[in-house]
Parts: structure tokens; C-alpha cells; sequence
């Protein structure tokens, strides 16, 4: 099976290398991501707080909690992701954070996927480009021909 894996990959190498590089930068993302304050946001448990002038008042289990946010209007519906364990830590659902977190993953992580198809496929692609070639080389054909 190994053998055959390599074979895929037998002179793709930059294709590896730059897959792998993007794979590492995804990992290292997902690694500063677990140890910011951030990780609320996927691993926290959601309710729905009210802004008042800039402040969202939210509630878990009977206590009452407060944020400060930059809004300064008034929302009666505000999405607050909280750490169950420590429920005065908690962040207001952020779309642009969530869209970062995504991309600074998601991108590397596709880039690399489509770098090793590419590298996988090297020598199937180039195999056939040089086939086809052989077909349309009148040199090629007169030689049938005889």
C-alpha cells in the first residue's frame, strides 16, 4: 500500500512540500485558536442575552451575568456564548471572528488537499498529455503508415 502511495507521488515534489507547509500553518491556527479566548465561540454553550446602552445582561443557571460590547443601542435578542465552568467568562457571537477562524483553517487545509491532488495526478496527466502529443505528431503517423 505504501509502495503504491508513493508511486502517486513519485516527482511531485514541490506539490508535497507546499502541501505539507500549508498544513502545518493550518495546525499551528488551530493550535493558537484553542489557546485563545476565542475558543468560546465553538466549544461554549449559547444563550440569548439583552443589550442595554452598550451592555449585555445574560443569564445561566438563575445568576445573572453582564458584557460590555461596543453597541451602544438597545437589542432584545444578543447571542452570548459563555464557558459553562466559569459563566462570567463569556463573548458576544461575532461573525468576522468566526469567518477568521474559518479561513486561517479552511483555506490552508483546501489548498493542501488540492496541492497533493494535483501532485497525485502529475504523472497520470502528464502520461496522457504525451500520448495525445504522439497522436497528432505527423512523424508518429507516417511511421503507422508503413
Amino acid at each position: 500500500m505504501f509502495g503504491r502511495v508513493r508511486r502517486w507521488f513519485d516527482g511531485a515534489g514541490w506539490f508535497v512540500g507546499l502541501a505539507v507547509a500549508l498544513f502545518v500553518f493550518a495546525l499551528l491556527a488551530v493550535l493558537v485558536g484553542l489557546q485563545s479566548s476565542d475558543i468560546v465561540l465553538w466549544t461554549g454553550q449559547h444563550v440569548t442575552g439583552t443589550e442595554q446602552r452598550g451592555i449585555v445582561y445574560y443569564q445561566w443557571q438563575g445568576q445573572s451575568y453582564s458584557l460590555d460590547t461596543s453597541g451602544y443601542g438597545s437589542s432584545k435578542a444578543v447571542s452570548v456564548y459563555l464557558d459553562p465552568g466559569d459563566p462570567s467568562h463569556a463573548m458576544i457571537d461575532n461573525v468576522a471572528d468566526r469567518v477568521a477562524a474559518v479561513l486561517l483553517v479552511g483555506v490552508p487545509a483546501a489548498g493542501g488537499v488540492a496541492l497533493l491532488i494535483a501532485g497525485g495526478t502529475r504523472n497520470y496527466r502528464w502520461a496522457r498529455r504525451n500520448a495525445k502529443r504522439a497522436r497528432e505528431d505527423p512523424r508518429e503517423q507516417a511511421r503507422w503508415l508503413w
